[in-house]
């Protein structure tokens, strides 16, 4: 991709991380440039979901079209491949892939690059903001157990469950790669749904166990066209990197769920004091606009962007919208006398 370059560092958490940066408008001293007497831009962390890495993400899709866009207006952009994804170093342990390891890996990057603060965009440091798509803010409930509670009643996450079930979800997404992310990444678009549609079996995260995997049930592979928001090029290039990564990293995100709790019930406060955006999509069957409908309890901060014509896939789906909304939001905060004082 012409306007980055690619790095890989060797952090103190053992892992060896590659991501991308935005080279041509940044300056030596590692923010974005700006206009003489304006106030320094913070530094931007996109970090990815599953399955997704730097070119991608799963809050979610193509960091590619951000990139260039906050790129081109002055900012210092960053998008790792978070450890298990892509060309980062993935450990075998399911216990290497923790919230608190994630988080020290990204402070750690911070360290290397001499960043003092940094604005992270995506999913939930050093942090000056926090823009979330598509993934609402919990906080943890130290009388309940997330796993506990999931097992007894899944919903729409009973897909998570699946997931957990050590080498088998890896198995049934690593025997057809370009199938598996044929079928994993649709968007709203008619063209993406028709196939869906026809489908005998109903398709849900809510009932992939039932269905004995989550791929089961979907149009054969002939019919399976990948979706419209791939060019050809750009869906081979990340098959090929899942092919060369494999599954098992980002699948050992999920595996934490207990590990992750726990840990964040220890932490001294639940509230987010930093400005964060929230960006919701009208289509989003597993995480709905309603998941987020308490979120200024916690998150005294919170601006909204919402996209009502917009499935899972917000970022590639609606590349323009989502842009315009992260540059006005980093705008105000920049502006905001408050944000100068975190």
């Amino acid at each position: 991709m012409e306007g980055v370059t690619h790095h890989y560092v060797s952090l103190p958490t053992g892992v060896r991380l590659h991501f991308v940066e935005w080279t041509q408008t940044t300056t030596s001293a590692g923010s974005g440039s700006q206009a003489s007497g304006a106030r320094q831009l913070p530094p931007l962390v996109l970090c990815h979901g599953w399955p997704d890495f730097w070119h991608c993400n799963n809050t979610k899709i193509f960091w590619l079209y951000q990139i260039k866009a906050l790129g081109a207006a002055g900012y210092r952009v960053i998008a790792p491949d978070l450890r298990g994804f892509g060309e980062s170093q993935g450990p075998h342990e399911v216990e290497a892939y923790g919230l608190q390891e994630v988080a020290g890996d990204l402070v750690a990057l911070l360290d290397v690059l001499d960043i003092a603060k940094a604005v992270f965009i995506g999913h939930d440091c050093r942090v000056l903001g926090v823009a979330a798509l598509n993934t609402p803010f919990y906080p943890p409930n130290p009388e309940r157990n997330p796993l506990t509670a999931m097992t007894e009643k899944p919903g729409n996450y009973d897909y998570q469950l699946y997931f957990m079930q050590e080498g088998v979800a890896e198995a049934e997404f690593e025997r057809d790669v370009e199938y598996a992310l044929a079928c994993l990444i649709r968007s709203s678009h008619p063209s993406d749904m028709a196939p869906l549609l026809e489908a005998k079996t109903r398709l849900s995260t809510a009932n992939v166990r039932e269905r004995g995997g989550m791929l089961v049930g979907f149009p054969p592979k002939e019919k399976m066209k990948y979706s419209v928001m791939f060019t050809p090029a750009e869906f081979q290039y990340y098959a090929d990197t899942f092919k060369k990564s494999g599954f098992r990293g980002g699948l050992n995100w999920y595996r934490n769920v207990e590990k992750n709790w726990r840990w964040n019930c220890a932490q001294a406060s639940h509230k987010i004091l930093q400005p964060c955006l929230m960006v919701t999509a009208g289509k989003d069957r597993v995480l709905p606009p309603s998941a987020s409908k308490h979120m200024e309890r916690w998150i005294p901060r919170l601006s909204r962007h919402h996209i009502e014509e917009c499935a899972h896939w917000t970022q590639q789906e609606h590349p323009q919208e989502v842009n315009r909304a992260l540059l006005h939001w980093l705008n105000s905060i920049i502006n905001d006398p408050k944000a100068a004082k975190l």
